[in-house]
């Protein structure tokens, strides 16, 4: 598989090309740091080894689940500059252009599965469509979403947002100096952007009721901290169309899968399941 960045919108996989006409598009969209191949693939780990890595939504989700297509979203995860919610906004409104052209009926179902910041993008391009009428049929397309551990947290509180972006910080390439009064971009961006992101959180949660909602939280501490990067208080939305998942994971492994008898994987193919509509 090609791993140069495409930055745009990838298929990685199409069920016709072994004569199965899709009923489902799954869209994965990555976090901080991530990309549309790397976020999603297992290279070893946990007690486990693997002879070549393990892309799951290429290597198992189409025997899991023959009639999906599978698209991943690729863009700069660098939005930790100053102007972070305008660039936010910005990767959420490529996707959604990105999406009114892909091929097939225009109300192919669709469910989206988000890692850690990639999910604050997907919100706002949610909150996008719901006000822009030619988004309304991928609005109306929308049966679920699957975060991994996305920030979910609405108060506008700057001590918590505070909290929330210090913990992001051990995935960054350097930390945040507190000694020295310095804060790393990423603080910055979310504690100067809290207002608007917290406004973002607060309006999806009355559009949310909309869809079927899985939301995974994390486990594992990050090595080398005592927590991990999002608590469970963080990642989940509390709301009655969600379905709460604990995974023993940390952060970064947690949206990775060895194989089919992941534990993580097997939740992840129920969800898609019961979003879609085959199973109760």
């Amino acid at each position: 598989m090609n791993r140069k960045r495409c930055f745009g919108l990838a298929e990685l996989h199409d069920p016709r090309r072994l004569g199965i006409e899709p009923t489902l598009d799954i869209v994965l969209i990555h976090g901080l740091n991530g990309d549309y191949l790397s976020t999603w693939t297992y290279t070893g780990g946990a007690g486990r080894n693997v002879l070549t890595p393990v892309c799951w939504p290429t290597d198992l989700l189409p025997a899991a689940l023959p009639s999906v297509r599978v698209l991943s979203f690729d863009y700069s995860a660098d939005i930790y500059g100053n102007t972070s919610v305008n660039k936010i906004r910005c990767h959420a409104r490529v996707l959604l252009e990105r999406l009114n052209q892909r091929d097939g009926p225009p109300r192919r179902p669709i469910v989206f599965i988000a890692h850690s910041l990639g999910g604050v993008i997907l919100k706002q391009a949610l909150c996008t469509a719901r006000i822009e009428p030619k988004f309304e049929a991928l609005l109306s397309a929308t049966r679920g979403i699957i975060f991994f551990s996305t920030p979910h947290f609405g108060s506008d509180d700057h001590s918590r947002w505070l909290s929330i972006a210090e913990s992001f910080s051990p995935l960054l390439p350097w930390r945040i100096s507190w000694r020295k009064g310095r804060y790393h971009p990423l603080v910055d961006a979310l504690v100067r952007g809290s207002s608007e992101i917290s406004n973002l959180c607060e309006d999806f949660r009355f559009l949310a009721p909309r869809f079927k909602i899985t939301s995974f939280y994390e486990l594992r501490k990050w090595p080398g901290t005592r927590k991990p990067i999002l608590d469970k208080y963080s990642a989940l939305m509390y709301v009655a169309c969600e379905e709460p998942v604990p995974l023993d994971k940390d952060h970064v492994e947690m949206c990775r899968f060895w194989g089919k008898e992941d534990e993580g994987f097997q939740h992840t193919c129920n969800s898609i399941a019961r979003m879609a509509g085959w199973k109760k």
